[in-house]
């Protein structure tokens, strides 16, 4: 199975739980290679084997040629989670068309691209496995994120389309909103607006991330779940 996006944050989180849980685990990163074979590396201490895959999700062509080179090396292609993904917050009167236009080809383009391309090989397989990590943000929005709040309600629909038609495969399709966790990307956000969002939570803590792991790993291997969308914090849609 591959993990996008999985050379740091959620996505490294989740190529280990994969492989905590026995799974050949493919890590793809689009530029920072030697933190994927740090990945890797953490793997094949477990035992686990991996492979690095290098491509930008964003460019049809290259996510086609990563599922391709993965099934070639593995002899299938048993799952997917679409975790790549960028921020390029402002705020909606001042966000340029770059900052726009970049978010929506990564966040949203690049997870249809690889979900394409691997449900044409899944398909002759009549088996697999696609899990889109979404957000929050896409069901209740958000301030000086319009572009990455876009881009993920538009991946919960694409996961629910995709699931409708894909079900007659045997492919299920299902999107995590993985809720807050301190990763590089979050980071960047100021620590009083993360205070902030760990406010909201009636639990008053964010998710544990062995959690996160444990969950999509269990939905990975739920052979009749398909199309749901699952918020993994105590915040509502």
């Amino acid at each position: 199975m591959l993990v996008t996006g999985a050379d740091r944050g959620i996505g490294r989180l989740l190529a280990l739980a994969f492989g905590r849980a026995g799974h050949t685990v493919g890590v793809h990163c689009r530029t920072r290679r030697s933190q994927a074979e740090k990945v890797q590396d953490e793997l094949a201490r477990m035992g686990v084997r991996s492979d690095v895959f290098q491509a930008d999700v964003a460019d049809p062509g290259e996510a086609q040629s990563m599922i391709d080179d993965a099934r070639a090396r593995w002899g299938r292609l048993d799952g997917l989670v679409n975790n790549a993904g960028v921020t390029r917050d402002r705020s909606l009167l001042r966000m340029s068309p770059a900052e726009w236009r970049e978010v929506l080809d990564v966040n949203l383009s690049g997870v249809f691209w690889c979900l394409q391309a691997a449900a044409r090989h899944m398909s002759r397989e009549k088996n697999g496995f696609v899990i889109n990590i979404a957000s929050i943000l896409g069901a209740r929005g958000g301030v000086g994120c319009a572009n990455y709040a876009a881009a993920k309600a538009g991946v919960m629909a694409l996961t629910k389309s995709a699931a409708r038609e894909l079900g007659r495969f045997n492919i299920r399709v299902n999107a995590v909103l993985p809720g807050f966790h301190l990763t590089e990307m979050s980071e960047q956000i100021p620590p009083e607006q993360r205070a902030k969002v760990v406010a909201e939570h009636p639990l008053g803590r964010t998710t544990d991330p062995a959690d996160l792991g444990r969950l999509v790993v269990a939905l990975a291997e739920s052979p009749t779940v398909s199309g749901q969308i699952f918020n993994i914090d105590s915040r509502g849609m």
